[in-house]
């Protein structure tokens, strides 16, 4: 896996060690991906901050260090496959095809699913993302993993989007397993990355193979109009 950093996360250390990375890809399930810093959050920030840097730049992992009211931390996060944005409201997906979001817990080394239909037309699982200018990084609706304005207090995860059981989580939280208590999780460092596939070794070996075909047929047409 490729990872950069954009100017804005220069000097600023990546939350994904080689493990989480490689984990990442797994639960994608696309092979090797560069992994683009489009937003560092910097002392000060709001969800405009956010949204100034990620909104209309594709699909992303958003990933944080999440704080419970017991002062336990975990780093947590989710794959948001549509851009964000900060006027959409919430994203619904009624098609199984649509619901490729998932939530994960890097720490706890677990994924969260969006569920998928359970007849024709079901709403559960259908609102993949929450997008509001007043919102950081937040997907499902309740919310499954809800970041504030001012992206550090008054946290909270309570899901029902996302889990891997196939059916609802009664609101526990995706950091603990705990009940919902409140809005009681404080967000620390938070970072988002945009994906892109890796050309695999036998990619490259194609794309220069056709660049040495062009070359090839550009010289052979201008020693044809020389002679």
């Amino acid at each position: 896996m490729v990872v950069s950093l954009g100017a804005q996360a220069e000097s600023a250390p990546s939350l994904l060690s080689p493990g989480y990375k490689t984990q990442l890809e797994t639960w994608l399930g696309e092979g090797r991906l560069s992994l683009t810093n489009i937003y560092t959050k910097a002392a000060g920030d709001t969800s405009l901050d956010f949204h100034k840097a990620s909104d209309g730049k594709g699909r992303t992992f958003s990933i944080m260090e999440a704080t419970n009211a017991s002062g336990q931390t975990w780093l947590v996060g989710g794959y948001n496959p549509q851009s964000w944005s900060s006027t959409d409201g919430m994203h619904v997906t009624m098609a199984d095809s649509d619901r490729t979001a998932f939530l994960f817990n890097l720490t706890s080394g677990f994924m969260l699913p969006q569920l998928k239909q359970y007849f024709n037309g079901d709403g559960v699982g259908k609102d993949q993302t929450f997008n509001s200018a007043k919102a950081g990084p937040t997907f499902g609706v309740g919310h499954d993993l809800y970041v504030p304005e001012d992206l550090t207090n008054g946290g909270s995860s309570y899901l029902y989007t996302y889990n891997y059981l196939g059916q609802p989580s009664n609101g526990v939280s995706l950091l603990d397993g705990s009940i919902w208590h409140g809005n009681n999780v404080t967000f620390g460092a938070i970072q988002v990355f945009t994906i892109s596939a890796v050309p695999e070794p036998a990619t490259y070996g194609l794309l220069l193979a056709g660049l040495g075909m062009l070359v090839a047929l550009r010289r052979n047409k201008r020693l044809a109009v020389l002679a």
